[in-house]
């Protein structure tokens, strides 16, 4: 199987996973929110690996303001969202980062911050992937977010 379509496979099982989530009725409004950002992604990303054309303007202003809804809940005292929500706010700057650097062209600076953001996925998905098998709370959960993170690594490396 190409690399092209196991990805697609991994991010549309995580994207489907998500939106399941976001049908559950005990689901909250900004869990309903969190899950849909993960449906989103996960399309975007099986349209970054098959070279779908969406406008960068439209694909920046989405992942920032997912970055700003994860940071936001990270830092809302309340919640215990805080490093998992920090990971996922990274992961939609990594998007726009992607989309942004993908227009520009190679440099050196922007092939260094994007390897260490790849590797930083890559092994970001250890502890996710962990989780799913120790069958921590929501496994299935853990094992989506196993699954996004390692393919966000990938399709970065595959910038450097």
């Amino acid at each position: 199987m190409p690399a092209s379509w196991a990805l697609t496979v991994v991010f549309a099982a995580a994207a489907t996973w998500f939106l399941v989530g976001c049908a559950r009725p005990v689901a909250c409004t900004s869990e309903r929110i969190t899950r849909g950002t993960h449906v989103l992604m996960g399309l975007t990303m099986i349209g970054m690996v098959w070279g779908t054309e969406l406008p960068v303007w439209l694909q920046v202003t989405y992942f920032g303001a997912v970055t700003f809804w994860f940071a936001g809940l990270a830092t809302v005292p309340h919640r215990s969202e805080g490093l998992p929500a920090m990971h996922h706010a990274l992961m939609a700057a990594a998007m726009a980062w992607m989309v942004v650097t993908m227009s520009v062209g190679r440099l050196s600076v922007i092939t260094v911050v994007t390897a260490v953001l790849a590797w930083y996925f890559v092994v970001a998905s250890l502890p996710f992937g962990y989780g799913a098998l120790r069958r921590r709370l929501r496994p299935l959960d853990a094992a989506g977010h196993a699954a996004m993170s390692l393919g966000m690594g990938v399709l970065l490396l595959t910038m450097v």
